[in-house]
């Protein structure tokens, strides 16, 4: 065995200690950010590492204030990197005031750098400078309809110190500039700040992580009860999974509001039960330059059998259930369909690399009344949800069922908008090449509305390129069960295939398919998938 073979073979095994911090992907390394708070780490030469997330609080109206963020990182060098991230926030703040029950639209965005000064010895120090733009309107800021954008920006000095191959405590220094006044009201100005945290990482592609940052010398950087300004610790505190080498998902909770660096000081209004719980999806196109060797595509084998026909039609998912199995990566999916009571449904996802899904949907929601507690809020409307899936069991690698996490966020077009949080857990056994049953868990969240459903199925294929459906999902809003049937006709050789169905739900997606209508209606849909 040659040397390079050798030096391969011991490059893939990721066990113990000493791999906490050696041959990793940026995914796998301690972080350079956990979203607005920044580390003294940097990341390797080349890499891009992108993040996707959603968080909202528990009371409210509308989605329960919803934050929708994103944010890419490039490092242009091993010291230097550049970002780009956006914020966007389009609900009532509840702060206790009548002004606070009416929508405010909150958005921020822009761009920064980061330039490592220190990495020896266990000591990281980096300095990290944004400049954004922040728009606010709404009866808040009497501006309702009439918002203009403001310049802000943030300097930081964080610093990173190794306690332990997985311990890592973090310092971050700082200031926001903030605008002194949003159309003549008072708003936080220029807040210098301190941030602490600490990073915990038992295991390679597992990181528990807390931060908190207090501001001082500063009228305020959250609303008051009296919709005043009053000065409150800004905290978060969560757990990265990661799904594969390349894509990780955050589990956090925090009482921040703002999700960019230089709004990142600002707090959820105290009467908005301030504390929010979000979810994020992280990923990385390119690893950048790194000493390991080989990088596997999943951490299920290590190497990946090829993919099926049948393997492939089964990506695609039921009728008002999702798939269990993510579309295989460089894999593009295409759905029209339409249906009586006026519905029109385009679905658009694509997997980027393994295990890993992107979603679009538009939809129209169909007219006519649900028939449960909770009310469609899109009803005779257009509407999008953006999100993901992750896949986390794989029956054809050894487990038990296949499994994935999906999460779905989204609103109508038309104003006042409505958003809405929807999350699933799709899981799936295949019995032969013939017979598969599918259960599914949901939940949904908007207005003052929680609802959890929990749906079963069952995929039938009497002939090679047909295959018959049936579905039904109990929810927890009262109403009727939701069910579905119909019959799927893949043209063999091709990437086409269509549905024609019957169901109660009043959509194919996300919270469409967690409320019942009060008469049934039928659809078609047509797939490309290639």
């Amino acid at each position: 065995m040659s040397l390079t073979a050798a030096r391969s073979a011991d490059a893939q095994v990721l066990e113990g200690p000493g791999a906490l911090f050696l041959d990793q992907t940026p995914i796998e390394m301690m972080a350079s950010n956990y979203s607005s708070f920044e580390t003294g780490y940097l990341l390797p030469k080349g890499a891009v590492y992108l993040q996707f997330g959603s968080d909202q609080t528990l009371g409210g109206e509308a989605t329960g204030t919803q934050v929708y963020e994103g944010r890419a990182d490039w490092a242009i060098s091993d010291r230097f990197q550049v970002s780009a991230f956006g914020h966007v926030f389009d609900d009532p703040p509840q702060c206790g005031t009548a002004a606070c029950e009416e929508n405010l639209t909150f958005l921020a965005g822009g761009g920064g750098i980061k330039y490592g000064l220190i990495d020896s010895y266990g000591l990281n120090m980096a300095v990290a400078g944004s400049l954004e733009g922040v728009f606010l309107s709404g009866d808040l800021y009497q501006n309702d309809g009439n918002g203009e954008w403001d310049l802000a920006g943030s300097l930081q000095l964080p610093i990173s110190l190794t306690v332990t191959d997985s311990l890592r405590f973090h310092v971050t220094p700082g200031v926001s500039f903030l605008p002194d006044s949003i159309n003549g009201q008072p708003y936080f100005g220029t807040v210098p700040y301190v941030g602490a945290g600490l990073t915990w990482q038992p295991i390679t592609g597992l990181q528990s992580y807390a931060t908190v940052t207090l501001p001082y010398a500063t009228d305020g950087n959250t609303i008051s009860g009296n919709g005043g300004l009053e000065t409150t610790p800004v905290w978060m505190a969560g757990m990265k999974l990661a799904v594969t080498p390349k894509a990780a998902v955050d589990l956090f909770a925090t009482n921040g509001w703002g999700m960019t660096p230089a709004t990142s000081i600002i707090a959820f209004p105290p009467k908005s039960d301030d504390i929010a719980y979000g979810i994020r999806l992280s990923y990385t196109p390119f690893v950048g330059e790194a000493t390991r060797d080989v990088y596997f595509d999943s951490y299920r084998a290590d190497m990946l059998s090829p993919v099926t026909e049948l393997e492939l039609q089964q990506q695609i998912g039921g009728i008002t259930l999702g798939a269990a199995d993510t579309l295989t990566p460089g894999r593009i999916l295409i759905e029209a369909g339409m249906g009586n009571r006026n519905f029109s449904d385009f679905h658009l996802a694509f997997s980027p690399d393994q295990d890993l899904q992107l979603d679009a949907f538009f939809t129209q929601y169909p007219a006519g009344g649900t028939v449960g507690d909770a009310q469609s809020p899109w009803n005779d409307e257009w509407s999008y949800m953006f999100g993901g899936k992750l896949r986390l069991m794989d029956q054809k690698y050894g487990d038990l069922f296949s499994l994935s996490g999906q999460v779905l966020a989204g609103r109508d077009v038309s104003k006042p908008t409505v958003g809405v949080l929807y999350g699933a857990l799709p899981a799936s056994l295949a019995l032969s090449e013939k017979a598969s049953v599918t259960l599914e868990s949901k939940f949904a969240a908007y207005h003052t509305e929680r609802i959890w459903g929990v749906g079963g199925g069952v995929s039938v294929r009497p002939f090679r390129d047909l295959e018959l459906l049936g579905e039904v999902t109990a929810v927890s809003d009262g109403g009727d069960t939701i069910w579905s049937a119909g019959a799927r006709y893949d043209l063999h050789g091709t990437p086409f295939s269509a549905d024609v169905y019957a169901t109660n739900a009043t959509g194919l997606h996300g919270l469409g398919t967690m409320l019942a209508q009060d008469e049934p209606r039928y659809g078609l849909t047509l797939r490309f998938a290639y």
